[in-house]
């Protein structure tokens, strides 16, 4: 079953994938300009320590990446999951009954029904950013990279289970935009730095209440040897698949229930 919609999957994102791809020239111009624009913001990270070397322990490199963690996680929720993004005008436009007529999961159908080629531009500026860093950061093993991979997959899981969990208002509101651009907001601001130069409100939000710091901040402090100076647990650094398993859960049951709540657009 499982192999099966895995196959699926890859066959319905080919045809979107190919969809874009008509135009070769409009694809390579759209994905080169997004990797700039990553690639000046992770650069940012490098200015900023230019003047102020260490920020609370963590070095210009250790920032780098960081700061490219959270690219490369960001540009696969962009190019496979951003669909959740247009949840509210599917529904007020009549559109999203169609995900519900077809003879697969929902949330299946509605995954595979879109990819956006600009995602591919966050994540080549994010690989090119975690490269350079780990070039110039010393004792990497082929344990700790593995482990990155599946960092990065659950990075990716947290992002799309936050973004689904604010679209899903969108079942009883009509409108998520104001909680999405705050949770945007978050992400881009808060994911490039150490939490702990924060107060102890944020970590406490970014910890608990919205987890983006288990994107970055968390998994960057066990891969790098940085323990998280005064954001609660060390054991924390440890629970960036787990937090991700959680949320991915939660939120299938927060979809089934908005489905159940759903009545149709004219209602």
């Amino acid at each position: 079953m499982i192999g099966r919609h895995i196959k699926l999957y890859l066959a319905m994102q080919s045809a979107n994938l190919r969809s874009h791809m008509a135009y070769p020239l409009n694809f390579a111009i759209g994905v080169l300009s997004i990797t700039f624009l990553g690639l000046s913001f992770i650069l940012v990270s490098w200015v900023i320590t230019q003047k102020v070397p260490i920020i609370n322990g963590w070095s210009t490199y250790e920032l780098i990446f960081m700061t490219s963690l959270w690219r490369t996680t960001h540009g696969i929720f962009i190019a496979f999951f951003v669909q959740c993004w247009f949840l509210d005008s599917l529904i007020r436009n009549g559109e999203f009954d169609r995900f519900l007529v077809r003879p697969l999961n929902p949330l299946f159908s509605f995954a595979a029904f879109n990819i956006q080629i600009y995602g591919f531009g966050d994540m080549l500026a994010g690989l090119i950013g975690l490269a350079v860093s780990m070039a110039h950061i010393p004792d990497w093993t082929f344990g700790k990279i593995a482990y990155l991979l599946v960092i990065v997959i659950s990075g990716a899981a947290i992002e799309w289970s936050l973004q689904m969990l604010i679209g899903c208002m969108v079942f009883w509101t009509l409108q998520g935009g104001a909680m999405r651009h705050i949770l945007d907001q978050l992400l881009a601001q808060f994911t490039r730095y150490p939490l702990s130069i924060y107060n102890r409100s944020l970590q406490v939000l970014l910890t608990f209440i919205l987890p983006v710091a288990f994107i970055s901040y968390y998994p960057s402090s066990f891969l790098l040897g940085n323990r998280p100076d005064g954001a609660f647990s060390p054991l924390l650094i440890y629970f960036t698949p787990l937090v991700a398993l959680v949320l991915v859960s939660v939120t299938y049951f927060v979809w089934t229930k908005s489905l159940n709540a759903y009545k149709g657009a004219g209602s």
